[in-house]
């Protein structure tokens, strides 16, 4: 599998579970609310709003752990662009002067992604 293709999959995982973790957390947030003591008098006790608070809570734990080791994959599957970058920037900062004067443009360096 070529490195597009598994790019293509890791962002589309991190895409999948960003929906999931946002749509699972309006949801908790918005139409299943804890509030009050389990059971007794609390009337929003065990609603569900097409699965059960707790399927909802699942989701979103389990989402968020995707959505991590994506992100995680990904950046390791862009590490030489990120450290060019960083290298760059500071060279960036330790060249720039003290007072702001124009200085030559210089030939940028090659961070491009293969």
């Amino acid at each position: 599998m070529t490195k597009a293709r598994w790019n293509l999959l890791v962002d589309a995982a991190i895409g999948v579970a960003f929906i999931v973790e946002a749509v699972s957390g309006f949801v908790l947030w918005l139409v299943l609310p804890h509030g009050g003591f389990q059971g007794g008098r609390n009337l929003a006790y065990a609603q569900a709003f097409i699965v059960s608070r707790d399927t909802w809570l699942l989701l979103h734990d389990w989402f968020a752990v995707v959505m991590v080791l994506g992100v995680l994959i990904h950046l390791a599957l862009h590490w030489r662009w990120v450290v060019c970058m960083v290298r760059k920037l500071w060279q960036d900062a330790a060249t720039r002067p003290v007072q702001a004067q124009p200085q030559p443009q210089r030939e940028p360096a090659d961070c491009s992604v293969s």
